[in-house]
């Protein structure tokens, strides 16, 4: 009965010890299971993290990067793009002047200059619009029959300093018409600069008809006269909302070949009487 109990004890004792390594087995196996399980999510996680991350960094810095101008970070705020439409309930073909980086790396304030058509067709939501704007100049390039027929809506003049630099007319537009409204523009830009240039003149509207003759050419003359490169210009000059005509950016050359052959935007400035202070304070002003 003893060696009957005493091989049941040992017979029990191996059984316990089997179990006993299989637990302990199966506990390795758990935990390094759990380890590796902790490993891979720590891993994951890692990976995931650092990946995506990194993916999304690059893919900001490429967004930054692909749109120049548009896409230029700075402190890691992405600015509005440069240049566009901006919405102005009764306006024609209103454009973004600002937003442009200049060769010396500054940039134009957004919105603080808008070339457009004219503003006689403000209704309460176009001059609310005005408002939210906080234009403080207009410069009505139209020729001075065409402003008085159909004059800028009375809140135009109510918030912001206007004034009539009457320019001609000149259709259809080409490379000769452009370059007859050059000459006629050349005698009147000591008076826009003036304007432009006084203190707490910007923003500041410059339009005529349509937005897309007398305003684009002036336009590209401020542009210019801020440090914004010819190709820039010549891409803002080119973008208009009448879709009536094909703007060629051809029709830039006579401005561009009189500012070269000056021997750059100031010296062409100065040439027809607009001072370096003017230039200067428009910078100022205009400028980030």
């Amino acid at each position: 009965m003893f060696m009957i109990g005493s091989r049941w004890f040992v017979a029990w004792g191996l059984v316990l010890g089997c179990l006993s390594c299989g637990t302990n087995e199966s506990r390795t196996n758990i935990r390094d299971g759990g380890d590796a399980a902790l490993d891979a999510e720590g891993n994951g996680e890692a990976d995931a993290t650092g990946t995506a991350g990194q993916a999304g960094y690059a893919g900001q810095a490429s967004a930054g990067g692909a749109g120049g101008n548009a896409g230029h970070q700075e402190g890691g705020v992405v600015p509005p793009p440069a240049g566009g439409a901006v919405v102005f309930p009764g306006v024609f073909n209103a454009r973004n002047e600002g937003g442009y980086l200049t060769v010396s790396g500054q940039r134009i304030k957004h919105q603080v200059l808008i070339r457009s058509g004219h503003l006689a067709d403000l209704g309460a939501s176009g001059c609310q619009r005005f408002e939210e704007l906080s234009i403080r100049s207009v410069l009505d390039l139209r020729a001075a029959d065409d402003a008085a027929s159909n004059p800028d809506a009375a809140c135009v003049t109510q918030h912001a300093s206007y004034t009539l630099v009457d320019l001609p007319k000149i259709l259809p537009p080409s490379v000769d018409a452009y370059r007859q409204t050059l000459d006629a523009t050349e005698p009147k830009l000591s008076i826009i600069f003036s304007k432009l240039s006084e203190d707490g003149a910007l923003p500041a509207i410059v339009h005529c008809v349509i937005g897309r003759d007398r305003a684009s050419l002036v336009s590209a003359v401020l542009l210019l006269a801020l440090g914004v490169s010819q190709e820039d210009v010549k891409k803002d000059f080119v973008d208009n909302q009448d879709d009536t005509v094909h703007v060629e950016a051809a029709w830039l050359s006579p401005l561009l070949d009189r500012v070269d052959g000056a021997g750059g935007i100031e010296p062409y400035l100065l040439s027809h009487g607009v001072t370096q202070a003017m230039i200067e304070r428009f910078r100022v002003q205009a400028l980030e």
